[in-house]
């Protein structure tokens, strides 16, 4: 579990003068993800790859060689492209169906294995270092950089070496086999369960009710901490599973969408690799991480827009959507708005809606070229994410209940490390069940499931959601909800406003 900036568990992480080692493993990430977007980009082009996106398809040679071109006209009887929303279902960068083999489905899928489990087994055992076999001298966060953090930072720098080794020999990625929905909803799961994370230091509104707001109905109205503690402590296979799903997921085309967006997923992998570092826990590096979808989503949205949209392009909605969870709630996690006049907190958002109802107004038409109508797309991301988080809040409390009303009496116990093969069976548990949202994004795009693909992402996310929370209550059955070094572990996080679940709450005061 991360410390909270206001307690004294992270005011005592590591006051020493030490050379910064994780700013230097930050910097080297930074680096590389630059260099590396470079070259994908130069060797593409070299190539002569000009894919920008489908509707250009019949002005490349080089992407008439390659893809077949968008749906725009439907095909009957052929998966994937025809039916509810088969334009959205259909990922363009893929080789077509008919030049796939065993290798070239294999190797992807190899690859993506691989990466997933590599990455999974460096944040079990640095977990276990901080949690179940602790050592009272080292800092549980500090600015040295371990060896569990070098040899994930290292490996996932080999990852995607291989993954653009492979984009040039191959080509194809894990969209041939699964749906673009999936790649899509375990991004947007990630978005909500940081949102969900950050619940108590930020809020959801404004900073509120974060947990400085004690007033009646601050206290009334705030969610229960339980889930958030839950997520909070397990969060890492999640976020690296949904970073290393979406990474393999697409080839590395040499476009400005694709660049960015693997932009993203490296900043992700990065924050994993600096597990138990100062860096981690920098707010103002962390925002970076949860806003970059503004950027990515909107040049996505624009790239892939064409004249058939009649004017209708929908980088608007993702990027007016992305902004108002970013002025409304993200903005205040950063430390210096804790020296801003509250009255002042709420300028972001005004401005935002100010620019936003001006472009709706008189900017922005619908395909009838009518002003005005299109408002209603800036409420659709936020309204989604925030509706997201309280399905996923209800499903972590869920979990958190069951597991009281099971264990009852025995809920007190201390924690003890559990045998090596109950250890085994519970991480078996948590692979398959993401081998079994993995699953579902397969079933989905070899059934041909014809549905919109925002519906399809909100059904992906749920099922993700649901997912994670049966991982993270396996999770707590073989490592503690706190470092065994804190001696008075007891109750803080509420798994319901009228109940504790002293077996999984920490004290702020003792932690």
């Amino acid at each position: 579990m991360e410390p909270y900036e206001d307690t004294p568990l992270y005011k005592k992480q590591d006051s020493s003068s030490r050379f910064r080692w994780d700013a230097v493993g930050w910097a080297i990430g930074i680096i590389f993800i630059i260099v590396l977007m470079l070259a994908m980009i130069f060797i593409g082009n070299s190539r002569g790859w000009d894919a920008e996106s489908g509707y250009c398809h019949n002005e490349s040679e080089s992407s008439q060689e390659r893809f077949l071109p968008e749906p725009y006209i439907e095909e009957p009887g052929v998966p994937g492209r025809h039916g509810s929303g088969a334009t959205a279902r259909w990922y363009y960068w893929q080789i077509p169906p008919a030049d796939v083999t065993a290798w070239t489905r294999g190797l992807m899928w190899l690859c993506y294995v691989a990466h997933q489990l590599f990455i999974w087994g460096c944040i079990y055992y640095a977990q276990r270092m901080k949690t179940v076999y602790p050592n009272p001298q080292d800092p549980k966060y500090s600015t040295d950089m371990k060896q569990f953090n070098w040899i994930p930072l290292v490996g996932n720098m080999v990852f995607h070496l291989i993954h653009l080794g492979q984009t040039h020999w191959t080509y194809d990625a894990l969209a041939q086999d699964v749906s673009e929905a999936s790649s899509q909803g375990s991004v947007i799961m990630l978005l909500v369960f940081v949102l969900m994370m950050e619940y108590r230091n930020r809020g959801m509104a404004f900073g509120w009710p974060s947990k400085d707001d004690t007033g009646k109905v601050s206290n009334a109205l705030r969610l229960p901490l339980g889930p958030q503690e839950l997520i909070r402590r397990y969060h890492g296979y999640a976020f690296s599973w949904a970073a290393i799903y979406t990474f393999w997921y697409h080839p590395m085309e040499n476009t400005l969408g694709h660049a960015l967006g693997f932009t993203h997923t490296w900043l992700f992998m990065l924050q994993g690799s600096l597990m138990y570092t100062q860096v981690h826990l920098n707010r103002y590096w962390r925002l970076l991480l949860e806003a970059w979808v503004i950027i990515h989503g909107s040049v996505v949205a624009w790239q892939t827009g064409g004249p058939a949209l009649d004017g209708t392009s929908l980088y608007p909605m993702f990027m007016f959507g992305f902004l108002w969870v970013f002025t409304m709630t993200q903005l205040f996690g950063l430390p210096v708005f804790k020296y801003i006049p509250r009255l002042l907190w709420f300028l972001p958002f005004i401005v935002y809606m100010g620019v936003g109802i001006y472009v709706y107004g008189w900017v922005f038409v619908d395909k009838e070229g009518r002003y005005w109508i299109r408002m209603n797309e800036m409420i659709r991301i936020p309204g989604t994410e925030y509706l997201c988080v309280i399905v996923a809040w209800l499903v972590m409390w869920f979990f958190l209940w069951i597991e009281k009303k099971i264990k009852s009496d025995r809920i007190d116990e201390p924690f003890q490390p559990p045998s090596i093969v109950k250890e085994i069976l519970y991480l078996s548990g948590v692979v398959f069940t993401y081998a079994i949202m993995v699953t579902a994004s397969i079933l989905i795009q070899t059934l041909d499931v014809k549905m919109d693909l925002i519906a399809l992402m909100v059904i992906l996310v749920i099922i993700f959601t649901v997912g994670v929370a049966v991982t993270c209550m396996l999770f707590k059955q073989i490592m503690p909800p706190y470092s065994r070094d804190s001696k008075d572990a007891s109750n803080i996080s509420r798994v319901s406003p009228t109940f504790d679940n002293p077996g999984f709450n920490v004290d702020e005061k003792k932690v």
